[in-house]
């Protein structure tokens, strides 16, 4: 332990030495430089004037004999060869004073004091003092025009300057030497641990088989998984109470910055900078609701929640949310109405979650409802008090409807997603309703609004409906070691895809079929599954028989959206920086790019994205297709950079019209889109599922297959076809001939 800490403790002294003797090197370098300069341009003067020119050649052969005696020294004696440079050039500034009457020479001692700062301890103080006071001397005793007061200040904050810069450069320097020190202290324990881990699995798996497991190890094992699952709760609910400080201080400066820029005095803000600020602080907000839900849906499943249940009055606590409520439909063409039944009974009930799921109904019914009516009413029921917030909003497809109360589900799926939210808000509120003892559901029809009633018991009347369900069955103990299921697809979403839904398997993705036969021999999976574009028809004859049966299905996958549609890419938002430079720099870093999106936002990511490479990157913007049409042919672009939604002319149409166009259809373009095109292409030519083994399939495993596929697929039958059209006739020969055609 003693080694390592004075290790720690002279690590930063030797990289500020090192760092010492760089700059040495360098500076006594561009001294010799500077120095052949003067001379060379002092040389073809020399014959007419010489004697005044070697005059003026001696700064210049004092530079370069102060540098080469300096790179001379650097290697051998470097603390020297500072000491050297620095009392040089200090030397040779003085001289310069004494010798010219400039005005400017004294402030020169400004940047030898930052250069004797960094080469010399305290040098900083001694450069600044002694051009102080011989400039002190020369004013009073020469009369030289020195700006004196000016210069004193100027040399004393300098110099202080620069040492504090310097103090800092250590404490950095410092900073980073211990943390690499603690990095490579846990990268060894993680060793041993690995080492012990790996250890201590191979033992596992010597004696697995001689291990039986007994109902004493099964309950342990589901205590166990029980507290896993707590843990990992309460950890959603930790994080998510930490990221609240740093959260806060994010929306409270970019607030300020945005809406009160004058207290930070009475500088000018660049455009793009409050531009900038105000995306931070918007998207804070967003983030801020974002965690709330996640924190409220953690405490639900914590053993830990409880409910305050106090006896309250149903109408003054339905009248007071909705008054709070009243903010949402302020100056909007919305009629918040509400009509509560008098003779209410009072409720045992926690009146904060009441209020908290009546303010989250009211609040989905403000984002949906555009104008109109939204009513809150409340009446008596069959021993219980009944609930309802109605609105005159769109209404809610019936197909998804069951789902409305699931976690992170929301009944807006377009692409625009314009009406917002995290999904959670009735999933909270379902909890709450549940723990009351009440029940939550909604009745909507397209085109004519949706209403979200709940229920809450009345003391004593009420009769509780059963509860005796199971909503997480159990789960069967798994083996130690799962087989292993490969999938082929070069997008590596399609394999997490499959690892999501498919938890009995382990899922290793393979990119590229040549990899197949390969990986097939080192892993020896349960089976192969390659996915395919519905366009592509036997896709299994791109490699050899497989000794294991291989799967061929259509799972969306952008890589075959961008080969569907003929571009360069296709990057899912939200999209990385790394990840857009990384498909730019494979396309030869084109250096003219066009940005082709509505959100004005995000073009402004981006555009930040590629400002801050390292590339001298020419970013265009148009905000529709009509706009990214001009620009295309107002100049020709290296690089098209395209969203597939926009309004009027959208993605497609602009690929379209540049595909026709001659000069611009060798344009390569890389889609930045949220969009689910993929699905959207299955949902237009289908999708397909074949099933191939070397060996052929046995009719007990076929039985089993019919088994699966009948238990997993469900019959969609046109509930519009008239009678007539779905009456099973007798075979005939029109219908002999029909039944040739595909599908």
């Amino acid at each position: 332990m003693g080694r390592d800490v004075t290790t720690v403790a002279h690590g930063p002294n030797v990289n500020l030495e090192e760092l010492r003797h760089q700059l040495a090197s360098r500076l006594a370098l561009a001294l010799v430089v500077v120095g052949c300069l003067l001379v060379l341009l002092t040389w073809p003067l020399i014959p007419s004037v010489l004697p005044s020119m070697l005059i003026a050649a001696v700064p210049a052969m004092a530079l370069i004999g102060l540098g080469g005696s300096v790179r001379a020294l650097v290697g051998v004696r470097p603390a020297m060869a500072r000491h050297l440079l620095i009392w040089g050039l200090t030397a040779a500034l003085l001289v310069a004073m004494w010798l010219s009457n400039a005005s400017w020479l004294p402030f020169l001692g400004l940047m030898l004091a930052f250069i004797s700062a960094l080469l010399v301890s305290g040098g900083e103080f001694a450069t600044a003092g002694m051009v102080a006071l011989l400039a002190t001397w020369l004013a009073y005793r020469e009369g030289r025009p020195y700006a004196l007061p000016e210069l004193l200040i100027a040399l004393a904050l300098g110099a202080a300057l620069a040492w504090l810069a310097v103090r800092t450069l250590y404490t950095a320097l410092e900073w980073a030497w211990t943390m690499q020190q603690r990095a490579d202290h846990l990268l060894e324990v993680a060793r041993d641990r690995q080492g012990e881990l790996n250890r201590v699995l191979k033992s596992l798996d010597l004696t697995n088989a001689l291990l039986r497991r007994t109902q004493r190890e099964l309950i342990v094992a589901r205590r166990q998984a029980d507290e896993a699952r707590l843990m990992k709760e309460q950890f959603a609910a930790n994080v998510s109470h930490e990221l609240r400080t740093p959260l806060n201080l994010i929306m409270g400066f970019s607030e300020m910055m945005y809406l009160s820029s004058e207290v930070y005095g009475g500088m000018e803000w660049p455009l793009t900078l409050r531009q900038d600020i105000y995306q931070i602080y918007s998207s804070s907000q967003h983030l801020r609701e974002m965690i709330n839900d996640v924190l409220d849906l953690s405490r639900f499943e914590i053993v830990g929640f409880t409910l305050n249940r106090k006896l309250t009055s149903p109408e003054r606590l339905l009248r007071d949310t909705v008054e709070i409520a009243e903010d949402l439909f302020r100056d909007r063409p919305i009629l918040l109405a509400e009509e509560i039944a008098p003779d209410l009974p009072a409720l045992e009930i926690d009146h904060t979650r009441v209020r908290q799921v009546l303010l989250n109904l009211l609040n989905n019914a403000a984002r949906f409802t555009q104008k109109g009516m939204v009513r809150v009413e409340a009446k008596l029921g069959d021993g219980e008090v009944v609930i309802s917030v109605s609105d005159t909003g769109p209404g809610i497809p019936a197909d998804r409807l069951p789902h409305l109360f699931e976690e992170f589900y929301q009944a807006d799926g377009s692409l625009s997603r314009r009406y917002g939210g995290a999904g959670l808000g009735l999933a909270i509120s379902k909890r709450f309703v549940e723990a009351h003892g009440g029940r939550i559901w909604v009745e909507s029809q397209e085109g004519a609004g949706s209403t979200f009633c709940f229920t809450l018991p009345i003391p004593g009347q009420h009769a509780p409906f059963s509860r005796l369900r199971v909503d997480r069955p159990l789960e069967p103990s798994r083996p130690e070691t799962r087989a292993p299921i490969l999938v082929v697809d070069p997008d590596p979403a399609v394999a997490d895809l499959v690892r999501r839904r498919i938890e009995e398997y382990d899922v290793v993705p393979i990119g590229e079929v040549d990899q197949l036969a390969q990986e097939v021999t080192l892993h020896h999976p349960q089976m192969v599954v390659y996915n395919v574009p519905p366009w592509k028809q036997r896709g299994c004859s791109d490699f050899a028989p497989m000794p294991v049966p291989v799967v061929e299905c259509s799972l969306p996958s952008q890589a075959w959206v961008a080969n569907d549609l003929s571009v360069a890419a296709c990057l899912t938002k939200p999209i990385t920086a790394a990840s857009l430079l990384r498909e730019i720099g494979r396309l030869g870093h084109p250096r003219d790019i066009l940005i082709v999106d509505d959100d004005w936002g995000f073009c402004q990511l981006v555009e930040r994205m590629l400002g801050a490479s390292d590339r001298a990157y020419v970013v265009r913007r148009a905000y529709d297709g009509e706009d990214g049409l001009r620009a295309l042919r107002a100049r020709r672009p290296e690089l098209v950079l395209l969203d597939l939604v926009m309004p009027d002319v959208d993605g497609f149409q602009l690929l379209e019209e540049m595909r026709q166009d001659a000069e611009l259809s060798s344009v390569p373009v890389v889609l930045l889109t949220a969009t689910s095109y993929a699905e959207d292409v299955l949902t237009q030519r289908g999708s397909q599922f074949t099933i191939h083994r070397q060996d052929g399939l046995s009719p007990a495993e076929v039985l089993r297959c019919l088994k699966a596929v009948a238990g997993a697929l469900e019959p969609h039958y046109d509930e519009r076809a008239a009678p007539e059209e779905i009456l099973v006739t007798s075979p005939s020969t029109d219908a002999m001939h029909t039944g040739h055609h595909p599908g």
